[in-house]
């Protein structure tokens, strides 16, 4: 009798013990393993495949990064994005063949104020050589919002040079660059390609 008493007090101790443990984890909070975000898809809407005349390459989303690849110093100028309060970009490439080759690679960058898509638009005027080579604006050609039109004129011993022209601008938070290059680039078609453009985003 003596023996059986001391088998139901352990096993009475024991489920006391379970009880106890289980009360004291239900007090420490729940741990659970991080979530991986991705972020949207699209942070701007991609540029119509119609905006501009040509055959339209695929969308391409842009970060600070893939902008930054455009400078000489990149670390520069993502310092200069992160303090713009740059958000994100997209854009898209046309490309023609006839009538000579053009290609026109379009961009449309997002920025938390309009503060900040005039700094970029300001460094990227005074570093367009950094994109096009050596370029100076161009005082005949009009842009939408008071932008500037860079032209690089190709080096004459340079026979795979061609003229490249740089416009950008901004409307409020948003910029919006375009790079026109190719031997069909001709500066009569540029007011019409910036208005397009324009009209479209």
């Amino acid at each position: 009798m003596g023996r059986r008493n001391t088998e139901v007090g352990i096993v009475a101790s024991l489920l006391v013990t379970a009880l106890l443990a289980s009360a004291c984890a239900s007090d420490q909070p729940t741990i659970s393993a991080p979530s991986r975000t991705t972020g949207p898809a699209h942070v701007l809407q991609p540029i119509p495949p119609t905006a501009l005349p040509g055959n339209s390459a695929d969308p391409t989303d842009l970060d600070a990064s893939s902008i930054a690849s455009d400078a000489v110093d990149i670390a520069a100028l993502e310092a200069l994005l992160d303090q713009a309060g740059f958000v994100g970009g997209t854009q898209r490439q046309f490309s023609r063949v006839h009538g000579g080759r053009r290609r026109i690679l379009a961009r449309v960058l997002t920025f938390e104020t309009p503060e900040g898509a005039s700094a970029y638009v300001a460094w990227l005027r005074d570093h367009g050589d950094e994109v096009i080579g050596r370029a100076t604006p161009s005082a005949s050609l009009q842009v939408p919002r008071h932008g500037v039109v860079l032209v690089h004129e190709p080096n004459p011993c340079c026979h795979n040079e061609t003229r490249m022209f740089l416009a950008m601008w901004h409307q409020g938070s948003t910029a919006v660059t375009i790079e026109i290059a190719g031997e069909g680039a001709r500066e009569t078609d540029v007011p019409e390609l910036l208005s397009q453009l324009d009209a479209a985003v």
